[in-house]
């Protein structure tokens, strides 16, 4: 297939662009190139293949989207210079670039943040030496609880729920903000 020429859709909406999308793909034999989010929450498509494939694909592409209300415009580019592929070409290589050094940037980080994560963890054993128990926490101030995370208040509160200590329910608990379990606690104590 020929891939010199560029089909354009421009959508309000990303609906209205996944349709006309889907339309065009179905229509004719053509394939995608990107699909850009400008501002204002406009969309646009742009597909490729051989001149009447792409027009094709563009005609039913219009229709498709008119039909949810959302076409801003359309065009057709027929045999495009190289310079005007080589736009697109460009940015697909600088987005696997961009992938290969985030990825090389998130096992990096990953391994930081383990690193960070072990420090942190051994520093709070130290502080803490052992787990809080359920009698530790029936004497806990309403100030000593909101001191600790979210986190920590559901496990204790499903602690206090295995003992029968707490009317919560498992789903409560799960989806409490940490108010609602400081609370429930102190309702308890």
């Amino acid at each position: 297939m020929n891939k010199s020429t560029l089909g354009f859709l421009e959508t309000y909406g990303f609906v209205g662009a996944v349709e006309g999308l889907d339309t065009a793909l179905k229509s004719a034999n053509v394939e995608l190139v990107s699909c850009e989010f400008v501002t204002g929450g406009i969309v646009t498509v742009i597909i490729t293949g051989d001149v009447a494939s792409v027009k094709a694909a563009i005609e039913s592409a219009c229709t498709a989207i008119e039909r949810v209300g959302t076409l801003r415009n359309a065009h057709v580019i027929a045999r495009a210079d190289n310079e005007v592929l080589n736009i697109f070409n460009k940015k697909e290589e600088s987005k696997e670039e961009s992938k290969e050094e985030s990825k090389e940037e998130s096992k990096s980080n990953d391994i930081d943040k383990d690193e960070k994560e072990t420090k942190y963890e051994e520093k709070e054993n130290d502080e803490k030496n052992q787990p809080i128990g359920i009698e530790q926490l029936m004497k806990m101030s309403k100030e000593e609880l909101e001191a600790l995370k979210v986190q920590e208040l559901r496990t204790l509160a499903r602690k206090l729920k295995e003992e029968h200590k707490l009317s919560l329910t498992k789903k409560q608990i799960k989806f409490s903000k940490k108010d609602q379990l400081i609370e429930a606690i102190l309702n308890e104590q």
